[in-house]
């Protein structure tokens, strides 16, 4: 077996207006949908275009659950690099994590737990022996770094 890499090749990302706010500022939702082209570039490299999962596997990939953690805002006129990797594989979930940066800084990690579907039964499935294969030889990336979440308190100073 050969090593795998660490990430895929980064897709770069010229922001444009149309992906920021009226600061100028990439709007939160734009990075779930920069690590989704992201992601179908990487099942691309391994030979499994997302649009042909169904013909080829009897499955669609469909999303659980996804988080984003943002380090520092994305500006217009960025060039962002988008890199994938598998952080954990089982035959019922994939996640993946995108890390986002600009020049080195990391800028926003995506991480989105993927299951299959199986259009024909109408709901969820195992992934396929086969399509398993091919996701062992994706690149690997560690989970995203997380800060610990705010406390919050009430007025009084209680912890609510």
């Amino acid at each position: 077996m050969t090593a795998r890499p660490a990430a895929t090749q980064p897709l770069l990302h010229d922001v444009a207006y149309a992906d920021t706010d009226a600061g100028g500022i990439v709007y939160h939702a734009r990075f779930v949908e920069m690590a989704e082209r992201s992601r179908n570039l990487a099942m691309r490299a391994l030979g499994v275009p997302v649009a042909e999962m169904k013909e080829r596997f009897g499955v669609q990939f469909i999303v659980r659950d996804v988080r984003a953690t943002f380090h520092r805002p994305g500006h217009v006129g960025d060039v962002l690099a988008l890199a994938s990797g598998i952080v954990a594989a089982s035959p019922a979930r994939v996640i993946w994590r995108t890390a986002i940066s600009r020049d080195g800084a990391a800028i926003c990690d995506v991480e989105a737990q993927i299951a299959a579907f199986d259009p024909a039964a109408g709901g969820p499935c195992l992934l396929p022996a086969a399509l398993m294969v091919r996701l062992d030889e994706a690149p690997r990336l560690p989970p995203a770094r997380r800060s610990p979440m705010m406390k919050l308190h009430d007025r009084d100073g209680a912890r609510a």
